[in-house]
C-alpha cells in the first residue's frame, strides 16, 4: 500500500505551506501605520529672579530719562521668560513709557522690549530688542492729562490717527456688523457669540470695491483672534470682510 505522502495529498500539503509562507512574507513587507505626530510641547516659563529684576532696573534707570519713563511711580516692567526643553532661558523685559498725547483725541504709550544675556559682562547684559517699539493708544478726555488706562489698543504707526480715533469710537458698532459676516466664513461661524475686545488697529490691503481699507483685530475670551477689514469711504466706515484664527499669544 502506498503511503498517503506519496498520494495526491502531498501537493495539497505543499500548497498550504507555500501559501502560508507567502502570506507571512507579504505581512512582513506591509509597512506599519505611520505614528501620529506628537503635538509640540508648550515652552517652560518662570518668574524673573531678583538678580534679573535689579539688573534691569539699574540698566533702565541709566538709559532712559525719568521724563520719558515717568519715573519710579510708573516703572512696572513685565518679564516674558521662556525656554524649550534643552535650550537656555530667553529673558525679555517690556516697559511702557509715560502716557502722552499723540493728538488732541488720543493718548499713547510706547512699549519697548529689552533682551537679557546672562553671559555678557555686568552692565552689558541688557540690550534693546531689534523689534520696533509698539504703540498703545486710547481715547483722551478733553482738558485732562493722559494717565495710565486699563484698556488700550495697539496701533500701527502706518494708520492715520484720525482713522484710529474713529475706529476706537465705533468699534462696538463695527463688531456687531462684522458678526453678521461670521456666518459666511467657516472659520468664524462658531465665534459669533463670543465676547471680544479691540486689540489692535493695523493697515489692510485694498479689496474689490473697497480701495481704502483699515484692519481691526479683535481678541476673544477664548483666546482666538478675529480680523475685520473695514472699508473707508470719505468719513464713513463699514465692516467689509472677516478672517478668524486661533491666537498665537
Amino acid at each position: 500500500m502506498r503511503s498517503p505522502l506519496n498520494s495526491g495529498a502531498l501537493p495539497a500539503v505543499l500548497l498550504a505551506v507555500l501559501l502560508g509562507a507567502g502570506g507571512s512574507a507579504h505581512a512582513a513587507r506591509t509597512p506599519a501605520a505611520p505614528a501620529k505626530p506628537q503635538a509640540p510641547q508648550a515652552p517652560q516659563t518662570r518668574e524673573a529672579s531678583d538678580a534679573e529684576r535689579s539688573s534691569f532696573e539699574e540698566y533702565y534707570r541709566q538709559q532712559v530719562p525719568a521724563h520719558v519713563s515717568g519715573g519710579p511711580s510708573l516703572f512696572a516692567p513685565a518679564f516674558d521668560i521662556q525656554r524649550r526643553r534643552g535650550e537656555p532661558w530667553q529673558v525679555i523685559a517690556r516697559v511702557d513709557s509715560a502716557p502722552r498725547r499723540l493728538t488732541p483725541d488720543l493718548c499713547r504709550q510706547i512699549r519697548t522690549s529689552y533682551i537679557y544675556n546672562a553671559k555678557a559682562p555686568k552692565g552689558e547684559r541688557w540690550t534693546p530688542s531689534a523689534a520696533a517699539p509698539e504703540w498703545y493708544v486710547w481715547l483722551a478726555t478733553p482738558k485732562v492729562p493722559c494717565s495710565v488706562a486699563q484698556y488700550t489698543t495697539r496701533m500701527d504707526p502706518a494708520v492715520h490717527p484720525d482713522d484710529v480715533k474713529a475706529l476706537i469710537w465705533q468699534h462696538r458698532t463695527l463688531l456687531a456688523r462684522a458678526r453678521l459676516l461670521f456666518a459666511g466664513n467657516s472659520s468664524c461661524a462658531r465665534q459669533r457669540a463670543l465676547t471680544f475686545r479691540l486689540a489692535a488697529i493695523e493697515p489692510a490691503p485694498p479689496s474689490n470695491g473697497a480701495p481704502v481699507m483699515v484692519g481691526m483685530v479683535f481678541e476673544s475670551d477664548r483666546d482666538t483672534l478675529v480680523r475685520v477689514a473695514v472699508r473707508k469711504s470719505r468719513s464713513e466706515y463699514a465692516a467689509w470682510n472677516v478672517s478668524c484664527a486661533a491666537s498665537a499669544d
